[in-house]
């Protein structure tokens, strides 16, 4: 069973931030150790990674993501809030937050997928997500985006194969409408034609935390608005 979405309130981001949209996991391991800081456990090329380092840069951002039903949600919202960002993240109830265990799902080679061509979503003891209801979340997601757009100096798109963005094209199209130019991260386990009509594509597949914000940040417009 899925939250509602009935009661989720939107969000009003200042002029000129940046939209990141998608895939959001935390890092399992560092969650074991508590004298890691809470900002450790989300530095990774993630959405929420990705969002955590453009504002710790100085940079007004919005996160727009899907996470679980449990702590580690509580700590990538306590997180990224405390670093500034502005969050709109959608738990799915009864359902554990992804993890960085995903990385090794994708490696097997009789991995499920779609009628789209994508991965059907796993989960560290892959258990794939709940279907019923996950069409609204995904319209809920793209709704979502596409208000937050409006204000929006550029959109990042982020994909590493869990299947959070089921339209990349949908929000690629409305982004240009607006002028708002658009940047598609992804890794080794997203279908990279998917993202043919943005403007920048970087694979971070294979690059570290600090190389994957600088290679973002280079990406970026000039015009973006920095976080107050």
């Amino acid at each position: 069973m899925l939250q509602s979405l009935l009661n989720v309130q939107s969000l009003v981001p200042g002029d000129g931030h940046v939209l990141v949209v998608g895939d959001i996991w935390i890092d399992h391991q560092l969650t074991l150790d508590q004298t890691v800081s809470r900002h450790g456990y989300l530095r990774h090329n993630s959405a929420a990674g990705l969002a955590l380092g453009l504002a710790e840069a100085g940079l007004a951002v919005t996160l727009v993501g899907f996470v679980g039903d449990d702590s580690m949600a509580d700590v990538i919202d306590d997180s990224v809030a405390s670093a500034g960002v502005t969050s709109d993240l959608l738990h799915i109830k009864s359902w554990s937050t992804f993890t960085s265990a995903h990385q090794h799902i994708g490696e097997v080679a009789d991995a499920k997928l779609d009628a789209d061509g994508r991965r059907v979503r796993r989960h560290k003891d892959e258990r794939a997500l709940p279907i019923d209801g996950m069409s609204e979340y995904e319209s809920h997601l793209q709704n979502r985006a596409e208000r937050y757009l409006g204000n929006a100096s550029a959109l990042v798109l982020v994909d590493w194969g869990l299947g959070s963005i089921a339209e990349p094209r949908a929000l690629t199209y409305v982004a240009r409408q607006r002028g708002v130019p658009s940047i598609a991260v992804f890794g080794p386990q997203a279908l990279a034609e998917r993202y043919g009509d943005a403007d920048h594509r970087l694979d971070l597949s294979k690059r570290d935390f600090a190389a994957g914000i600088s290679a973002l940040k280079a990406a970026l417009p000039s015009l973006v608005a920095l976080r107050t």
